[in-house]
């Protein structure tokens, strides 16, 4: 009996043991299985979260980002099958008020700092700097902290979007508000950061302030404006936001209903001594006159060319042109048109003593021509010349405005005017033979394409009946203006001098009666008996022309002199000039 007792407890004591460590084992196997599906529901939404497990009860451990992370955590580990009893040991991150986070570019590298909620958000935000910036330095100085707005992980990420076109830069995000600054890379790195900016969706929170510096233009620093039927372009570059805006709301103005499309792009280098504001508003006052057309500003140089909407556009920007330019701009080419359609319009008013001519001429060669027309015709008459040079005149423009002007020579007081294919002529004739060769000139000397239009009423002389001193005086005091021109070693005079001639024979008729000796001269060209019968017969032709200007035959007497009495050396050509002449002298 006592051998059993021997043999008996021994292996009570065996079963004991192995049954013990039978129900270890399956401890230990359950409170794993536990915990892995536990750290598995939570590992999703809630990765800060840790559990401790004891048979089936679990504690919750770790730095929960808020309140309700918590109790979601809470939540999820209860509902975990086979747990009895979850007990909370988390604790709450430091909240931060405001909420800040920054990142700042340096020749170095990127240094993030301030807070994020969980890892997560900072694993995204290192991934979104890694992969615009693979290889740069990072530095993470970032901290958790709850109370983070919500969008902050995007709003980060749109301020981060721009830093690859930065060389150094900096980004600061307080709650719901971010400020970007920046030095660009280049004109178009800063337009793209800008764009990239401007898309900041309101859920993601509030770009405050965007400040980035220009970096210097590609090239030459140019600047241009474009107006065409769809609107207006402005491209080029610009040193800050304070001229765009300036050149933007100018442009919008003469854009109309079109607008402008701003295609500008920030560059530093603006040309020294050019005030690129005043210069810009310059470009556009001109092209503001244009119906279409291109001004373009390059290293403080003003080229302009287009269609002016009409006359009174054209001369607006030829009174901008022709002036001393603002803002340290000088005049380069100028090549402005009139818009189809336009009415082409040139005018000349005789008052008095003086000539105004305004509107437009075709070509700078035929302004030339047309002033020297004025000086054969009116001689040294004052002249107010307002004319612009304008392409675009229909054809026969020039014949028919010296058809007009030869017209213009024969009144008093009178005005023509060219415009739409007619040339109108209106004023007081000096003499019957005037007026009727005025009304044949518009009737049968305009070109093809002109009508004309005649408004000639029979001139009145002016004054009182002058005595021989006066008369001589009035006759003295006109051919000092203009002299009487005839063709080349002939006696037919030029029709440029016989407006000219008109006048004379205007003073005759206010001498009364008094006898007028009309002497030619001549140079001394040619043999001395052929100068003196050629002075002879032009002497005799202008006799002629005041007869029919209405002078009685016998109060004029022709005489020829020759070149029996020159006024100059004829040695020279202006001594020549001088010496071919026609006086007239009253007779008592």
């Amino acid at each position: 009996m006592q051998n059993v007792k021997l043999w008996i407890w021994p292996g009570l004591a065996a079963v004991a043991c192995l049954s013990a460590l039978a129900i270890w084992f399956t401890a230990g196997s359950i409170e794993a299985d536990l915990q892995s599906r536990t750290m598995s529901a939570l590992r999703t939404d809630h990765a800060w979260a840790q559990v401790l497990i004891k048979g089936r009860d679990l504690t919750l451990t770790g730095l929960a980002p808020d309140e309700e992370s918590r109790e979601d955590a809470l939540s999820i580990a209860r509902n975990v099958y086979g747990v009895r009893d979850v007990s909370d040991a988390s604790v709450l991150l430091p909240e931060e008020k405001p909420y800040r986070l920054s990142a700042e570019k340096t020749p170095d590298g990127i240094i993030l700092s301030g807070f994020v909620p969980n890892e997560t958000a900072r694993a995204d935000i290192i991934s979104t700097l890694t992969g615009l910036l693979p290889g740069i330095a990072l530095s993470d100085r970032m901290h958790l902290a709850r109370g983070a707005p919500t969008g902050l992980v995007s709003l980060a990420g749109h301020g981060l979007s721009v830093f690859s076109r930065f060389s150094t830069g900096s980004m600061s995000i307080t709650d719901r508000t971010m400020d970007i600054t920046g030095q660009a890379l280049n004109p178009d790195d800063h337009e793209a950061a800008l764009a990239a900016l401007s898309l900041v969706p309101p859920s993601a929170g509030i770009v405050s302030s965007v400040e980035i510096t220009p970096a210097a233009a590609a090239g030459e620093y140019s600047w241009s404006a474009t107006k065409a039927a769809d609107g207006i372009v402005v491209s080029g570059y610009v040193p800050d936001g304070e001229i765009r805006e300036a050149i933007m709301a100018r442009a919008g103005s003469i854009g109309g209903d079109l607008g402008a499309d701003d295609r500008m792009r920030y560059a530093t280098g603006v040309p020294d001594g050019v005030d690129w504001m005043a210069a810009t508003e310059t470009a556009l006052s001109a092209l503001g006159k244009m119906s279409a057309g291109t001004v373009t500003i390059m290293q403080g140089r003003l080229d302009v060319s287009g269609e002016a909407s009409d006359v009174g556009a054209f001369r607006s920007i030829q009174d901008i042109l022709s002036s001393r330019l603002p803002g340290g701009l000088v005049l380069g080419t100028a090549d402005i048109g009139l818009a189809q359609g336009a009415s082409y319009r040139w005018t000349a008013q005789l008052t008095g003593e003086r000539l105004a001519l305004s509107g437009l001429v075709p070509s700078e060669a035929f302004h030339t021509e047309l002033l020297e027309q004025v000086r054969l015709k009116f001689g040294s008459i004052a002249l107010d010349d307002a004319t612009g040079i304008a392409p675009g005149a229909p054809q026969g423009f020039e014949a028919a405005a010296l058809t007009a002007l030869q017209g213009l020579s024969r009144l008093d007081e009178a005005e023509i005017g060219i415009g739409d294919g007619v040339v109108s002529i209106r004023g007081s004739a000096l003499n019957e033979a005037g007026a009727r060769e005025v009304a044949r000139l518009i009737a049968e000397g305009l070109p093809a394409g002109f009508s004309g239009e005649a408004a000639v009423s029979p001139g009145n002389d002016r004054g009182d009946e002058l005595n021989p001193e006066a008369c001589q005086a009035e006759l003295n005091r006109l051919t000092a203006s203009n002299i009487i021109l005839f063709e080349t070693a002939e006696a037919a005079i030029q029709d440029h001098s016989f407006g000219f001639l008109d006048r004379i024979a205007r003073i005759a008729r206010q001498c009364g009666e008094v006898r007028l000796e009309i002497s030619g001269h001549t140079d001394s060209d040619g043999s001395e008996a052929d100068n003196l019968a050629l002075s002879d017969r032009r002497a005799r032709a202008v006799v002629d022309f005041m007869t029919a200007a209405g002078i009685a035959a016998d109060r004029l007497v022709a005489v020829g002199h020759g070149e029996s009495r020159p006024l100059a050396s004829n040695e020279t050509d202006e001594g020549k000039a001088a010496n071919r002449r026609i006086e007239f002298r009253v007779l008592n």
